[in-house]
Parts: structure tokens; C-alpha cells; sequence
């Protein structure tokens, strides 16, 4: 018999929500921009790390990206959140925030007509929707009570000005063209 190779989708699946949070990221001064990256690092047995990064927008789209992988060593990660910091300084969040702060995104954004992009399937197997509580509640969407669309570089804006349209009205939300 064959020895199969380590899958890190298989791990993730089946061990990520199992796996102590070591620590929970979000890119400072993220109430004023409305995008900010959200990381998110549990530690595996023998010294090693799981992490989901995701781009949230809560501004209007939810989760814009997400990337999740295992087997990173602590410098890796380390690299890993310096990268992140050129969104802003990274803090420490309590895991029930950030959790909060993600599916709220999300919420938010399906309420509006928008999708999970298909790479949150496995950055989801690192959060644990058990951290959610009342506090979802008080984390602000959009802008001023309506969504608030910035155009990014690789969005599909014929697709979310329609979408929007038929969630909101053409007057219901505020579009910025950055591109």
C-alpha cells in the first residue's frame, strides 16, 4: 500500500476549526477604509500554523478574496502578516470580533445580491461560526445606511452596479470609480 500525499485541503477540511487560534489579525484604521485584511492563525501540533487570509470589504461586497493554507512555519507567518501590513499596521483582535467583523461582511453582502467567492470555501474551514455573537450586530455596514461600491481593480462593475440596481435602486448606494 502506497503512503497518499499530505493534502492540505484534506487538512484543512477536517482540521482547521479543531486547531487553537493563536491569534486573530485585522489591518488598522480598517473603520475608515472599509477594506481591510483579516488574518486569522491556529496553531498546529509540532510547531507549525494554519491561517486564512481574507480581504473583506464591508462596505459593500463582503469577502472581495481569501487565501487559506497549513504547514507555514512561525517565520512564514510572520512574513505573512508583514505582507498584509501594507494595508496598515496588523492588530490583535479577540477571535469573536474578527469573526463577527467576517460574517457580517458577509451577510451584509449577500443580503445586497453578492456571492462568496469560490477560494472562501476553504478559508472557511478555518473560522468557526461558534465565535459569532450579538456583537454582529453592532459592527456598521456600507456607509451612511447605504452600501458604498469602490470599483477595484479586477471587479466586474457592469455586474455589481446591476446587482445593486436590483437590490437597492440606482439611488440606493454610492458608487466610486477608482479605476
Amino acid at each position: 500500500m502506497k503512503n497518499q500525499a499530505f493534502s492540505p485541503r484534506k487538512y484543512l477540511k477536517e482540521k482547521g476549526r479543531l486547531l487553537t487560534i493563536d491569534k486573530c489579525l485585522i489591518a488598522d484604521n480598517f473603520k475608515n477604509n472599509g477594506l481591510t485584511i483579516c488574518l486569522i492563525v491556529r496553531a498546529q501540533p509540532g510547531g507549525k500554523f494554519t491561517f486564512a487570509s481574507i480581504l473583506v470589504d464591508r462596505l459593500c461586497l463582503g469577502v472581495k478574496s481569501c487565501m487559506a493554507n497549513c504547514n507555514f512555519t512561525a517565520l512564514q507567518i510572520e512574513e505573512l502578516i508583514e505582507k498584509s501590513e501594507r494595508y496598515g499596521k496588523m492588530n490583535e483582535v479577540d477571535p469573536v470580533y474578527f469573526h463577527n467583523l467576517v460574517y457580517a461582511a458577509i451577510d451584509y453582502a449577500s443580503e445586497l445580491g453578492f456571492k462568496t467567492p469560490d477560494d472562501f470555501y476553504l478559508a472557511e474551514y478555518v473560522l468557526d461560526p461558534e465565535y459569532i455573537d450579538d456583537g454582529i450586530d453592532d459592527i456598521e455596514m456600507g456607509r451612511n445606511g447605504k452600501p458604498y461600491y469602490i470599483q477595484g481593480p479586477y471587479d466586474d462593475v457592469n455586474r455589481i452596479i446591476s446587482t445593486l440596481n436590483r437590490s437597492v435602486g440606482p439611488d440606493g448606494y454610492k458608487f466610486i470609480r477608482e479605476f
